[in-house]
């Protein structure tokens, strides 16, 4: 679901920062804006400028009684960054300090572990990216999961705002490094989630920014807190899982598919009256899929060949 905002922030100051450069003493000439190189700051519609961070409206997962089944349609694409070799890092956020009483990180850290070539991510490989003359088709390759951290070095508030999501996602940029071609996920712990979820949302994907690149996270909420409004014993769980965290590999896979085909949400592939490659099957069809040796809880996503939700391609 797409929330449409007005842009509410003046960037001016990041640009004067990003530009010109300060004098330390009096030894010590000021750096002229010829001397720094220039680095672009995002602006427009959408983003945001709040507590020191830069970022972009979120793009939400509703819930299940908030989903609707849209007719027949297509994505089109917007020209803007897609992820053609994706990746992932897991940010557990709190986790150590807060509980984990579902097992959340470890099914999380295993989905992302083995979805890796399989069927179901094999989805996003019919599209592409254009930069230039370029044209370059998302890949599925193997070990997508880079890296998992337990942050406890910033407390989790009870309620974490968009803008502390954001920074959390830049410290986990800090502790990986950066990869333009990763999503960053930021896992909060039990009963610690941004004001919305359950009730109207149960994840969202975003961009934040920083040194002149953009940064693709998540914001992924501990899931079984909001029981079957995001997936809860939907159906019959398979053996890796439990009926209780069925929504984790749910939520988590659909976030990753928008992740990658729409990273900088509403410029990559995207439907504007319904959303992502994930939205236009929200909470359809949900089934038990293979990816290896282990089954996953899963939602369908949309495939431009067919015109249809599709669990694998």
């Amino acid at each position: 679901m797409h929330r449409p905002s007005r842009f509410t922030a003046v960037l001016g100051c990041l640009a004067t920062l990003a530009m010109v450069g300060c004098a330390t003493n009096g030894n010590v000439a000021p750096v002229t804006p010829q001397q720094q190189p220039q680095v672009r700051v995002p602006s427009g519609p959408g983003w945001v400028y709040k507590d020191g961070v830069l970022y972009h409206q979120p793009h939400y997962m509703v819930t299940r009684n908030a989903a609707v089944k849209p007719p027949s349609i297509s994505l089109t694409y917007y020209g803007g960054p897609v992820q053609t070799t994706p990746a992932v890092y897991i940010i557990f956020w709190g986790y150590q300090t807060y509980g984990d009483r579902q097992g959340v990180q470890n099914l999380l850290t295993t989905y992302m572990t083995n979805m890796g070539g399989s069927g179901h991510n094999n989805i996003y490989t019919q599209y592409y990216g254009v930069v230039g003359s370029n044209t370059t088709y998302i890949s599925n390759p193997t070990g997508q999961l880079l890296g998992v951290w337990n942050d406890q070095t910033n407390k989790v508030p009870l309620h974490p705002t968009d803008s502390q999501v954001a920074a959390e996602a830049l410290h986990g940029v800090t502790h990986f490094g950066y990869n333009g071609n990763a999503s960053y996920i930021v896992a909060t712990p039990h009963g610690r989630s941004t004001s919305g979820f359950r009730t109207q949302w149960c994840a969202y994907h975003s961009n934040t920014f920083t040194n002149g690149n953009l940064v693709s996270y998540t914001n992924l909420p501990y899931i079984p807190d909001a029981g079957s409004a995001c997936g809860s014993n939907i159906i019959s769980p398979p053996s890796d899982e439990t009926g209780a965290d069925e929504g984790v590999t749910i939520v988590g896979g659909h976030e990753q598919g928008e992740s990658v085909t729409d990273p900088q949400p509403n410029t990559g592939w995207y439907n504007t009256s319904y959303g992502e490659i994930g939205d236009i099957c929200a909470w359809t069809n949900i089934q038990n899929d293979p990816f290896g040796s282990y089954s996953y809880t899963s939602q369908p996503m949309f495939s431009n060949a067919t015109h249809s939700c599709v669990h694998s391609y």
